[in-house]
């Protein structure tokens, strides 16, 4: 374990073990995940968008 002379400049006091209640939200949400997708290219034909808007494309139809 790291001590406060590992590290001077963090607070090691506000890290804290998340209690497993927090991990669960009390009420589920409504509506489907909210997924971001993200593409690197402008250009009109590329890969990394065609791969994205396939990645869409499949998630919208198992939701």
């Amino acid at each position: 374990m790291f001590t406060k002379n590992d590290f001077p400049s963090l607070h090691l006091d506000l890290f804290r073990q998340p209690e497993t209640e927090q991990l669960f939200a009390p009420v589920r949400a409504g509506h489907a995940p909210r997924i971001l997708l993200l593409y690197g290219s402008l250009r009109e034909r590329s890969y990394s968008k065609l791969l994205t808007l396939e990645a869409a494309r499949l998630l919208e139809l198992i939701s």
